[in-house]
C-alpha cells in the first residue's frame, strides 16, 4: 500500500473545472506546469474542436453554445470529440486528472508502512502524544471533510482505489487535519535525526530521506491559506494482481 500526501489548491480546481466556461479554464491550465505525461491543455488546438462540435447534430439545434459551458457539464460523447486521441471510456477522468495535477503544490508518496513508522517515531522523539496528529493507524489525522468541494467529490473519489462505488459515501480520499502538518513543520533538526535513527527496517539515509520530503510538503501547505492537505491510500500494482 503506497500512502499519498497531495498540498494541493482544490478551490482553484474547482472553479476551473465547475464553474468557468471550457475556454477560459483551458486559457487558464494551459498556462499551468503539467506533470510529466499529463494531457496537455492547448486552447488553439480547441477552438476549432469546439466549432466542429457546435456544427455536430446534438448541437445544431441547441440553444446554449459549447464554449460556454465548465468542463464538468460536458457529455462523454462531447469531450470525446474535443479530445479524440483519447477513448470515450477514458476522457473525463483523464482531463480531470491533468487539471488536478496542475492545482498539486506539494506532493509526498511511499510505502505507507514506513512512512507510518516515521511519523510515529518523529512524535516520540518529539515527546509528543502521537493521537493528537495521528490516527489509530499512524495515518495522518482526518480532518474537516467540508473543505473538499461537494461538486467535485466523486471526481475525487475516482482516483483513490478504495473507493467501491456500490457503497455511496466510502471516502475516497480525506482532508488531513490541520494538526498533523505542525508534527512536521515544528521538527527540529535532532527530533528528526532521532526519528531516522531508530527505525529498525529503514536505513537511516533512506528515514532522513523520506522526513526530508515530509517536512517539504508540510512547509508547503505552511505558507499556504488557500490550499487544501489530502491523503489518498493507493494499492499498489502488485497487490491488485494479488
Amino acid at each position: 500500500m503506497n500512502l499519498l500526501l497531495d498540498v494541493v489548491d482544490l478551490m482553484q480546481l474547482q472553479e476551473v473545472w465547475s464553474w468557468r466556461p471550457i475556454v477560459v479554464a483551458f486559457s487558464r491550465l494551459e498556462r499551468r506546469e503539467a506533470l510529466p505525461g499529463s494531457i496537455r491543455f492547448d486552447l488553439n488546438a480547441l477552438i476549432p474542436r469546439l466549432a466542429q462540435l457546435r456544427r455536430s447534430p446534438d448541437w445544431l439545434n441547441a440553444a446554449n453554445d459549447p464554449a460556454r459551458l465548465p468542463i464538468r457539464d460536458f457529455s462523454e460523447t462531447d469531450l470525446s470529440r474535443l479530445c479524440p486521441d483519447t477513448s470515450a471510456d477514458t476522457v473525463r477522468q483523464s482531463l480531470f486528472d491533468a487539471a488536478y495535477d496542475r492545482f498539486v503544490v506539494a506532493r509526498y508518496r511511499g510505502s505507507a508502512g514506513p512512512t507510518c513508522r516515521l511519523l510515529l517515531a518523529l512524535a516520540e522523539a518529539r515527546r509528543l502524544d502521537a493521537a493528537d496528529y495521528l490516527d489509530d493507524l499512524h495515518l495522518p489525522r482526518p480532518g474537516s471533510p467540508d473543505w473538499i468541494p461537494a461538486d467535485i467529490t466523486d471526481e475525487i473519489r475516482s482516483l483513490d482505489g478504495r473507493y467501491d462505488a456500490a457503497e455511496p459515501g466510502t471516502p475516497a480520499a480525506y482532508v488531513i487535519a490541520d494538526s498533523f502538518w505542525t508534527l512536521l513543520v515544528k521538527a527540529e533538526t535532532a527530533d528528526l535525526e532521532a526519528a531516522a535513527r531508530c527505525q529498525d527496517e529503514t536505513p537511516a539515509a533512506d528515514a532522513r530521506r523520506q522526513l526530508a520530503e515530509l517536512v517539504e510538503v508540510a512547509r508547503a501547505w505552511n505558507r499556504s491559506p488557500s490550499v487544501v492537505g489530502l491523503c489518498y491510500q493507493i494499492v499498489s500494482e502488485t497487490e491488485n494482481r494479488d
